[in-house]
């Protein structure tokens, strides 16, 4: 919790933080809580996931759906978006004092917004949809806009609320603009990663990076069994840390980061806005490599020449270490409510590797790449990757004889798509539209990457390296009704309810008839349902219903399933 401080102080703290844009100010806005809950925070702001930072703060509603949401202040809806993944049904308002509040994953809304955005979804024949308003549609600070739930991508019931600068559209740190939330832990920092960043640096003389495990007694963290660490050439420093809320088990992001070297300012951040824009750096703001492999995350204490991150600040050398001397190093891992964790160590100037000549065959992260090799041709844009790379392709062949492409290093980041091209063997051809790539993952299993053939070529474009080859998606999706439908008597208030599934490429379109007319299916990605409210269906007493649900995977293959019902 921001802890009550007297005007005095907060007039005097004002203007010192005024100096620097990045140091956290304390907005004066007086913003409702969303929730009549006691508050327990599940996920926090720009904690780290996977390609792109957490844009608001998850308020858990221990299991249960259909708590009231209200609005946080008057103000007028500007969008409502429902998706089956994302977050699921979601209202954005915007409010006079310039920010716009955003709340995800509710379970429904309120009649009033209901009415008007199943009106909107029935004009377009689609479920999923994003809508901008119009007309002007009012909202009171405190009214009940909708009802927590688990819609969307969803882990579990809780409510996401985020609060965006209205004009600039960056989420901001809503713990700024609030005292309900208690937080008196300090982060925890688990492990330092040491890394030799050219060919001529060592750690503990070998040039690969090292782990040191931290631990916490006599009131501040240390290094374990106290290592001596010796270190030589250009190196760099990442960590793995985390946080907690008071009275929740739920692990959090870290709000602040620094770290001097012999007692000066060397590398910090502080999350208190983001860009949209700019999120996808979180890949390079991690060992990305280090979370392909193992599935940890280490946040760098050093700065990629091609990360564009603006959290950065108060930087020297980015963050790169000079290793002449001995060096003291002091890490700070802080939370917004300002508890922090310390650890101290040296690092001890080590012996030097003979020069070694620079790799010519890495690839510069400053230009665009054509690459033509093996068949496969791979365009790399610029500013696709974040550092020089070695980019290489092979031809190998899968465990059925089919050609596999291996492109690049799936440890390698991407920020923008590369395009792949393969010409198609003329066996595979006549396939058309059942045709497309597979990618092999970490899991060594096959999953759909997608593709589109153009001539005798199939395109793809993606944001992961890796090894790719071709397959085919043959197969019609599967629908299975989860009750007794043929011939059978509902009421208006009753509703209809299917598995859809898909068995490789994935669901693509689904949709709904009765009587041959268009009818609202409500679609939630993560639990395969499918759902016909027959209320928002329009059907009426006495009415006799033919049923056509139409499913279709993203490679074309379709699935229909037809029944007949009673409404009485």
């Amino acid at each position: 919790m921001l802890k009550f401080i007297s005007t005095y102080i907060l007039l005097i703290t004002s203007l010192f933080v005024s100096a620097t844009c990045f140091s956290q100010k304390v907005p004066d806005v007086d913003f409702l809580f969303p929730m009549d809950i006691t508050p327990s925070v599940s996920g926090s702001f720009a904690e780290l996931r996977s390609n792109h930072f957490h844009s608001g703060i998850d308020l858990s509603t221990n299991g249960k759906q259909g708590i009231p949401v209200k609005s946080m202040e008057k103000g007028e809806i500007s969008r409502i978006k429902i998706s089956p993944v994302g977050y699921g049904n979601a209202i954005y308002i915007k409010h006079p004092n310039g920010y716009t509040s955003v709340y995800g994953h509710l379970r429904n809304f309120s009649p009033k917004i209901d009415s008007i955005i199943t009106q909107e979804q029935y004009k377009i024949k689609s479920f999923a949809i994003d809508y901008f308003p119009q007309q002007t549609i009012n909202i009171e600070r405190g009214e009940t806009i909708g009802y927590s739930g688990n819609s969307g991508s969803s882990g579990g019931p809780h409510l996401h609320y985020e609060i965006r600068d209205t004009y600039t559209e960056e989420p901001i740190n809503p713990f700024l603009f609030q005292n309900i939330i208690k937080d008196d832990v300090r982060p925890k920092i688990l492990t330092i990663r040491i890394y030799p960043l050219d060919e001529n640096s060592l750690i503990n003389g070998k040039n690969t990076p090292l782990n040191f495990p931290v631990v916490f007694y006599d009131g501040s963290y240390h290094l374990k069994n106290n290592p001596k660490i010796h270190a030589s050439g250009k190196v760099g420093i990442a960590v793995q840390m985390l946080d907690y809320m008071s009275g929740s088990w739920k692990k959090c992001g870290v709000y602040k980061l620094g770290m001097k070297v012999d007692n000066q300012d060397y590398f910090n951040w502080e999350l208190n806005r983001f860009s949209f824009a700019e999120s996808r750096y979180i890949n390079s703001h991690i060992d990305y490599a280090y979370k392909k492999t193992h599935g940890i995350r280490f946040e760098k204490c050093f700065k990629d020449p091609g990360n564009q991150l603006s959290i950065y600040h108060r930087l020297q050398n980015n963050g790169i270490i000079l290793m002449d001397s001995l060096k003291n190093i002091s890490i700070k891992a802080s939370d917004a409510a300002g508890n922090a964790a310390i650890l101290d160590f040296n690092l001890y100037r080590g012996v030097t590797s003979a020069e070694s000549t620079i790799d010519n065959r890495k690839l510069s992260y400053q230009y665009k790449h054509h690459l033509i090799k093996d068949g496969v041709e791979c365009t790399i844009p610029k500013g696709a990757l974040y550092n020089d790379a070695f980019i290489d392709i092979t031809r190998d062949t899968t465990s059925n004889g089919n050609p596999l492409f291996k492109i690049g290093e799936e440890t390698t980041p991407l920020h923008k798509a590369i395009q792949i091209k393969v010409s198609v063997p003329e066996k595979l051809l006549p396939l058309q539209n059942q045709l497309c790539f597979a990618k092999i993952n970490g899991n060594n299993k096959s999953v759909y990457a997608g593709g589109n053939l153009s001539g005798n070529t199939l395109i793809l474009g993606t944001k992961e390296f890796g090894d790719y080859f071709f397959a085919t998606d043959s197969i019609q999706p599967y629908i299975r009704a989860l009750q007794n439908i043929k011939g059978k008597v509902f009421t208006p208030s009753s509703k209809l309810r299917f598995k859809i599934t898909d068995n490789f490429s994935g669901i693509n379109t689904y949709n709904g008839y009765l009587n041959d007319q268009w009818v609202l299916f409500e679609y939630d990605k993560k639990s395969d349902l499918l759902t016909c409210q027959l209320q928002k269906a329009k059907v009426k007493k006495g009415g006799n219903y033919k049923l056509k649900l139409i499913v279709t995977d993203n490679c074309g293959n379709t699935q229909m399933l037809e029944s007949s019902f009673m409404v009485r």
